[in-house]
């Protein structure tokens, strides 16, 4: 691509073509052309059709035409007729130049470019163009359909040296017979290349929050399969976006032409028809349409946050004032040149009975049912996503629930961050049996309604839902998102997938779970900035193959790259601040599940002893996610007595449950309550015995009234014995026949230990190591 070598600039009257030197049949003329865009040689112009009367002080809307021509050639007056139609309506009207092969050697990619330029030049020129930059239709035919369509689409391919602060995209779009697969089912794969065949495909990058479209497409035309046209529809409802398909019946490709193009061929009376639509639907979504959306996280049913400041948002016409009603407060902003627009509720208390939250603009969205209490996001893979139904005792307790409320995000994935999300609020609990349970005994605890946001995915690596701009703190994570970038087989795959996503298979799923960064984008992202306490994150089975470090991977283990266990918990540590700054939220508060008892090893140690504490097990695992505790508001729930040594799927989830709403009830309610089981404090050496001693040990004692179990000492040989231990009040005496001078000790540091050591409130001691060793 050519750099940019000028800024774009408007021609002023004396630099307009003169209108007599174009000569035009039919006496069809612009009123002016004015440049946008230099390139060396080349410059583009946009060719001006005023409504009568029309002044620079007017605030016009604006419809912007790209011809059509396969890319390769064409001419701007292919829509002067049409543009013609409209200034006669009142809107400014404009027939665009841009970039074609024959003319200048370049390729589509370079037109959508062009495109971009165009849009973004009349939105900062509107004051002199007399026209309303947030009233802007991008609209075109064939090729020029393509582009129109790839300004309110595709990221990226903006001009260098050009203000990107203005926004490219239209505020709504007409297309006729447009280009909109790129790839071998539709139209260009040959002129984008087969590497690159769906990156301006619009088909492949459809996603929620795109602009008003309407498509006029021939049922007959045997260029653009109308078939993709379909799809493009389905895709676009499908995001929640407003599409509409307009059939014509045994139309070709370019009937959408009138007869100063066109000719003889033209139809006339179709022709006629198509304007009439053209204009109704610009009439009803951007003259007349006043229509206010709040993002999807907020909808029927909804659990708002208490006590904390509620942000409120959505998308709305830009410039138009929007207003939020809830709970005897009123507050009031104006969308932005986006249309995008956030509100600041103030903090409330918690309250049981639904009321409705009122969104105003010239409509008005009623959001009822909605409550205030505690919410909070429970994410991580399949053990957090385990069902109630898989586990009886969890079941048993859905008949007792009250005042728990449920959102489910959809599980699917984005290359780029996603701007909303996929999902609904709904009345019934969680189907997440750790998510429930904990709703379950924190409502309790706290006599508040809760919501609980559910985002999680089995076989899920860390990196799967880590931010891509934290490969600047992580070389690995660099090298990982460098090389899945520039994987285009797995891009392609990945878009494949999701564009057939209503026939995904279950080996689909796997292949979009194990990838890095896509589920954050598609599933975690798009949830921020939503008020919430806190995030319980049960993950680390998948990062748990190696003991450190990355491995060198290949086509058949390839998901195996991921961080090992010594250096997950300094990534995890990373991964909780980059949250906090996502929700603006320095005091968001994060409950780490420990990953409970498993008798399996490593990959490269796949069987071990359970009760080892040499071995290769999930114990490095458990002392990397103790590391988030060197952060402020983070708790690690205990599960160590917890666990199967042969089922990696464990159904004893109830205690999880308890103990997360415990540990919130008193860290972020103020509760008086017991919520941790012993935890060592210090070791005191004497003679020939190790003496331990612990915090949270009121009552201490064994669960079983046995000697206490899993302890293991060693002397500067690091060859551990196992110890013989006795409580003796708050501590515990550890000694061995066969270590005459102990020095270290480790306790439940092995993959599924026999533990019984517990605290008078039945909490579980916590796993520790002494010393240093590997």
């Amino acid at each position: 691509m050519k750099a940019f070598f000028l800024s774009l600039f408007l021609i002023h009257t004396t630099m307009v073509f003169p209108v007599q030197n174009t000569s035009v049949k039919d006496g069809i003329v612009p009123d002016e052309i004015v440049a946008y865009k230099t390139m060396e040689s080349t410059k583009l112009s946009l060719h001006v059709f005023n409504p009568k009367g029309h002044k620079a002080t007017d605030n016009a809307p604006v419809i912007v035409f790209f011809f059509g021509g396969g890319w390769s050639g064409g001419t701007p007056k292919q829509f002067y007729q049409q543009s013609r139609y409209f200034a006669e309506k009142g809107v400014v009207a404009i027939s665009a130049e841009y970039r074609v092969n024959r003319t200048h050697g370049t390729t589509p990619f370079d037109a959508v470019t062009d495109a971009k330029s165009a849009i973004r030049w009349v939105r900062k020129h509107a004051k002199e163009l007399g026209v309303d930059p947030n009233k802007i239709i991008a609209s075109g035919g064939s090729a020029g359909g393509h582009i129109a369509a790839c300004t309110g689409i595709i990221e990226a391919y903006d001009a260098v040296d050009e203000d990107l602060t203005i926004s490219s995209i239209p505020n709504a779009m007409v297309l006729y017979n447009p280009v909109l697969d790129t790839t071998e089912k539709g139209y260009g794969m040959a002129k984008v290349g087969e590497e690159r065949k769906t990156d301006i495909s619009p088909n492949h990058w459809i996603k929620p929050n795109i602009v008003p479209t309407i498509v006029f497409h021939g049922t007959a035309d045997k260029t653009v399969p109308f078939e993709n046209a379909q799809r493009f529809e389905l895709f676009m409802k499908s995001a929640g976006n407003d599409c509409v398909l307009v059939p014509y019946e045994g139309k070709d490709h370019g009937f959408f032409n009138g007869s100063f193009f066109r000719g003889k061929r033209a139809d006339e009376m179709v022709y006629a028809d198509l304007m009439e639509r053209t204009y109704a639907f610009i009439e009803a979504r951007v003259l007349t349409s006043k229509e206010v959306k709040p993002a999807r996280i907020f909808g029927n049913h909804m659990v708002l946050q208490q006590q904390m400041d509620v942000p409120v948002w959505g998308r709305a016409n830009a410039g138009q004032e929007v207003t939020v009603a809830f709970a005897g407060q009123e507050k009031s902003t104006i969308a932005d040149e986006n249309g995008r627009w956030e509100i600041i509720l103030e903090p409330m208390e918690a309250y049981g009975e639904g009321r409705d939250l009122v969104i105003s603009a010239e409509n008005k969205k009623v959001i009822s049912d909605v409550l205030v209490g505690e919410v909070w996001i429970c994410s991580g893979q399949s053990n957090m996503q385990m069902s109630v139904d898989a586990v009886p005792d969890i079941e048993a307790l859905v008949a007792k629930a009250k005042n728990i409320r449920s959102f489910e995000v959809g599980r699917t994935v984005a290359l780029d961050e996603a701007e909303d999300v996929i999902g609904t609020w709904s009345d019934e609990v969680p189907k997440s049996a750790v998510a429930f349970s904990f709703a379950y005994f924190l409502e309790k605890a706290g006599d508040v309604p809760i919501g609980i946001i559910q985002s999680s995915w089995g076989s899920s690596s860390l990196e799967a839902w880590m931010p891509k701009d934290m490969t600047g703190q992580f070389g690995y994570f660099d090298a990982i998102m460098k090389d899945f970038d520039a994987d285009t087989l797995s891009q392609n795959r990945i878009k494949s997938i999701i564009e057939n996503s209503s026939d995904r298979s279950n080996e689909d799923d796997v292949f979009l779970r194990r990838q890095p960064n896509v589920l954050y984008n598609a599933m975690m992202k798009p949830l921020a900035p939503y008020a919430v306490k806190g995030l319980v994150w049960y993950q680390g089975e998948r990062n748990t193959r190696y003991i450190s470090g990355v491995p060198q991977v290949n086509k058949d283990n390839w998901f195996h790259r991921v961080i090992g266990m010594k250096e997950y918990g300094d990534v995890l540590k990373a991964w909780i601040s980059r949250y906090r700054k996502q929700w603006d939220n320095e005091d968001m508060y994060f409950m780490v599940v420990m990953l409970p008892g498993y008798g399996k090893g490593t990959v490269e140690n796949p069987k071990i002893d359970p009760n080892d504490p040499t071995a290769q097990s999930w114990a490095w695992m458990r002392e990397s996610q103790l590391k988030a505790l060197e952060l402020s508001k983070v708790s690690v729930i205990n599960t160590i007595d917890l666990g199967d040594v042969k089922n990696i799927h464990p159904k004893d989830k109830l205690p999880i449950g308890r103990r997360l709403a415990l540990e919130a009830a008193k860290k972020t309610l103020g509760k008086k309550v017991v919520t941790e089981g012993p935890i060592v404090e210090r070791v005191e050496r004497q003679k020939r015995s190790l003496v331990v001693h612990y915090t949270n040990a009121d009552m201490l004692k064994t669960a079983d009234g046995k000697p206490p179990k899993g302890f293991w000492i060693a002397d500067e040989s690091l060859k551990w014995k196992p110890a013989k231990a006795k409580i003796k009040g708050r501590t515990v005496v550890l000694r061995s026949k066969e270590i005459k001078a102990p020095i270290y000790i480790r306790y439940a540091f092995s993959g599924k230990p026999d533990v019984n050591l517990v605290n008078g409130a039945d909490l579980p001691a916590y796993p520790f190591r002494t010393d240093t060793g590997e």
